[in-house]
């Protein structure tokens, strides 16, 4: 494990051309996050991605907004399908791709999936598992498969990893304010 500088952070993924995954404790119901992250069209919270597409609802395709440096400016457009939207599992999942045979060049798979955590306590007798109902677990995660990332081509990888982790945060803040 190499050392990193202080500027940073500790969760950055070691191969973010590859995978990507940042988790978030939200400290809000998983309903409340759930009717935040379905609303697409409002994700005012969010500076750095923009979904341009109708309700979600799977096989629907949209156009992806990604402001790298969050500023609404120096915008890169991006054709997407929501390949998963499940209320149950509180699953929403996109994807995109750039070539033949499904994406040789580039494909992603973006996911935003909710759970609520639980927990252990442990005493020197007992275990007990708990449920937290004012907190939910948002796993953020995309897949990078292709040419290009395999080349570690075609997108800026670090600074997505950084705006995906950027993006949990915003929501977190979003919700738990809006829950107050």
């Amino acid at each position: 494990m190499s050392s990193s500088s202080s500027s940073s952070p500790p969760t950055t993924n070691p191969r973010p051309h590859q995978k990507i995954e940042h988790v978030t404790i939200i400290h809000a119901p998983i309903e409340t996050v759930w009717k935040a992250l379905l609303d697409v069209n409002d994700w005012s919270w969010n500076k750095w991605t923009k979904l341009e597409a109708g309700t979600p609802a799977v096989g629907l395709q949209g156009t992806l907004m990604a402001y790298y440096e969050g500023n609404d400016k120096d915008w890169q457009a991006f054709a997407f399908e929501f390949a998963e939207v499940d209320s149950k599992s509180h699953t929403l999942a996109w994807k995109g791709s750039v070539g033949p045979f499904d994406g040789c060049l580039f494909h992603g798979y973006h996911t935003m999936r909710l759970v609520v955590p639980s927990t252990r306590t442990t005493t020197t007798t007992t275990t007990v598992s708990t449920n937290a109902p004012n907190e939910t677990k948002l796993i953020h995660t995309e897949v990078f498969g292709g040419l290009l990332p395999i080349l570690r081509l075609g997108l800026p990888y670090s600074k997505l990893d950084r705006n995906y982790r950027l993006m949990n945060e915003a929501l977190k803040e979003f919700v738990e304010t809006k829950s107050q």
